[in-house]
């Protein structure tokens, strides 16, 4: 079964500054923030991408 990233992403962000986050990922912040906030079309790939990014982050 596949992990949900978008779910991943959502109950994770709290820990981390998705700024930079996102800037490392190479997302558009507001994208990022469109969908968290106001529900708009984000793919699990971009959330994937989120997602291991920040686990990046934890082991650096």
């Amino acid at each position: 079964m596949d992990k949900d990233y978008k779910k991943i992403v959502q109950q994770k962000c709290i820990y981390f500054n998705m700024r930079i986050i996102c800037e490392k990922a190479g997302i558009n912040y507001s994208t990022y923030r469109g969908w968290k906030n106001n529900g708009r079309a984000f793919s699990q790939k971009k959330a994937k991408c989120l997602y291991e990014t920040m686990i990046e982050i934890i082991k650096s």
